[in-house]
């Protein structure tokens, strides 16, 4: 079971062996970051659901284990042909960036697509401007409020706790991280699936120093609303077969509906 967490909530993809063009000291530190990321989801999903304290010797058991995994997977010998393989991408990769950087040019990632889009910095400007214009949904910031929202954030909660309004735990985990936090921001994707290819704007706040006040209020806040809606939310595909069968059974499934 606990190997079958590791599965789950570790990568989401198969790792590609790079070992052919990377330093070992880089790898190890790849390797580390892997486990601590993956032994920690698995350790706090245990401890959460199933009470298994962190001390636990299944859980020191599964760290050697996926450690062991992590190095076998990084530092497995590639065969002549892979080696060859690896360097001429890293190296079609490295010639990319540079005929970017060189013609001034935009490589993004489509919206709703698995496609790439390329253009030059000053078409794909344009098309944000565009957006701002036709929308006048967002402003341009005069100068950064980083500094001051973070600060403020942090004052709020310390005067909150002092207050004794919320636990010194609960004020921990809402604490921005000085280290990680980011001021909020705005950037687009291409639409290439629509007539002139306009931009489909997107706000990344998942390092804004609001974050972790966010998840910790969808942390409590959401049990209590998946439980009072339970009767009218499909969660997932089993779910909505068990509303079908409860529909039956209350003779409300017609030829019509």
């Amino acid at each position: 079971f606990v190997r079958f967490l590791c599965i789950v909530l570790g990568p989401s993809c198969i790792r590609i062996n790079q070992s052919a063009i990377r330093p070992r000291h880089q790898q190890e530190i790849a390797i580390q970051k892997d486990h601590k990321s993956i032994y920690d989801k698995v350790g706090h999903h245990l401890n959460e659901h199933y009470f298994v304290p962190m001390t636990a010797t299944i859980l020191k058991q599964c760290s050697n284990q996926l450690l062991h995994d992590l190095n076998r997977s990084y530092f497995s010998p590639l065969t002549y042909n892979d080696q060859t393989l690896a360097l001429k991408q890293a190296k079609k990769v490295v010639s990319i960036q540079r005929k970017i950087k060189k013609h001034h040019l935009v490589l993004r990632v489509t919206d709703k697509g698995y496609n790439f889009y390329i253009g030059t910095e000053k078409e794909f400007d344009k098309k944000a401007q565009n957006f701002f214009q036709d929308t006048n949904a967002f402003i341009e910031l005069k100068e950064n409020p980083f500094n001051k929202i973070q600060d403020n954030v942090i004052h709020l909660l310390n005067q909150i706790r002092a207050k004794n309004f919320i636990f010194q735990w609960q004020c921990n985990k809402m604490m921005p991280n000085r280290i990680k936090c980011q001021l909020a921001h705005l950037y687009f994707n291409p639409k290439t699936h629509k007539d002139g290819i306009p931009v489909r704007p997107i706000e990344n706040t998942i390092h804004a120093p609001t974050t972790n006040i966010s998840n910790y209020l969808d942390e409590i806040i959401r049990p209590i609303f998946d439980k009072e809606c339970q009767n009218t939310t499909i969660i997932d595909g089993s779910s909505l077969i068990q509303a079908l069968h409860q529909y039956m059974r209350k003779g409300l499934f017609k030829s019509t509906t």
